[in-house]
């Protein structure tokens, strides 16, 4: 890409990392907290659902929210979800109630034993956030096992979510690590932007490509890679 190009991802990054997005987005749920431990847990749950369209998974999160009864912390920590275990009725597409129930189970082990989520990641071993997850929430339905290829796109963004420090549309509440540890996360629709803009070349939208865009992103934004995610945003909605 040449120099014009490139200011125009840095303008459209600036441009679109506004507030007046959330009402549209799942991030929308965890804003309606204010604690950090509630957060953390909206926002964890809230990705964990976020596949297929955006409006269908919005009608789930507000279902999931409503679970809550105002404090998800509290859902969590008085096992207000053990009434799905071996309920093996739909819950949102391919997962069922008792994925819900074993997702909230291996979070609450994560808040006695370690006091929070990001405590919890702080003592899971892995080469990148994204494989500390997988480590901490291996075999769960919905967290892609550590061996395979997937992008990890959920998870990517929730870890967008916790760790870029602007405090507009993340939230910053995870101090223990870096914006610059972050993977730009990726889906078929990144994917093919990224391949118009002239990022990657690759075929296939999985992890190598999601840290082929987000070395790519690094370049303009060394310390905060996923602020390339806005910016990929922002050409999909001027290149329509």
């Amino acid at each position: 890409m040449n120099q014009i190009d490139i200011q125009q991802l840095r303008d459209w990054a600036a441009e679109y990392n506004r507030d007046k997005f959330i009402h549209s987005d799942p991030v929308q749920f965890p804003h309606r907290y204010s604690e950090a431990k509630d957060i953390e847990i909206s926002a964890f749950l809230t990705a964990w659902i976020s596949y297929g369209n955006r409006k269908c998974i919005i009608t789930k999160a507000e279902e999931l929210d409503r679970m809550f009864g105002g404090s998800p912390l509290h859902f969590i920590l008085n096992n207000k979800y053990s009434n799905y275990q071996n309920n093996y009725n739909s819950f949102y597409r391919f997962f069922k109630y008792h994925d819900l129930y074993e997702i909230c189970e291996r979070m609450h082990y994560c808040y006695q034993k370690f006091g929070s989520l990001e405590s919890a990641l702080k003592s899971t071993p892995g080469q990148t956030l994204v494989q500390r997850i997988q480590n901490l929430f291996i075999n769960i339905n919905g967290i892609p096992k550590p061996e395979g290829n997937s992008a990890c796109k959920r998870i990517c963004m929730f870890l967008r979510w916790m760790i870029r420090q602007d405090k507009t549309v993340d939230f910053g509440i995870w101090e223990s690590f870096s914006p610059s540890e972050l993977i730009v996360p990726l889906d078929t629709h990144v994917h093919q932007i990224a391949k118009k803009c002239g990022i990657t070349q690759r075929s296939t939208p999985d992890i190598k490509t999601a840290m082929e865009i987000t070395d790519f992103m690094k370049q303009i934004f060394p310390e905060d890679p996923c602020l390339g995610d806005f910016a990929l945003f922002g050409y999909g909605i001027n290149n329509k």
